[in-house]
């Protein structure tokens, strides 16, 4: 249940997070699409053919455990970015930022 929560929340932030025009073949929402579909998607039960191993013993990988409440904080800071409360906060704005490295 959890996970179906905060797996809708990334799914929110990615429909509403921009595209970067400068930098197009950098794309946060691939990332975040990745981490969405790698940690918050149901895992397959173990297949014994899964099963990585060396000359001394097999292994197969462990999963990495779901932490609800990391997991939602990371989830608020996105939304914060998002919100721009940030720059909300401080009150600057881009031609404040532009005095200050001299640029005019």
């Amino acid at each position: 249940m959890a996970k179906a929560i905060v797996s809708k929340h990334y799914q929110r932030i990615l429909n509403q997070w921009p595209v970067d025009l400068l930098r197009p073949e950098v794309s946060f929402q691939k990332s975040l699409q990745k981490r969405i579909d790698t940690q918050l998607k149901p895992s397959p039960p173990p297949d014994q053919n899964n099963v990585k191993s060396n000359e001394a013993q097999a292994t197969v990988p462990t999963p990495i455990p779901f932490d609800e409440k990391g997991e939602l904080e990371q989830v608020n800071v996105l939304y914060s970015f998002l919100e721009n409360r940030y720059q909300k906060k401080v009150g600057l704005s881009m031609v404040d930022d532009l005095d200050i490295v001299g640029i005019s």
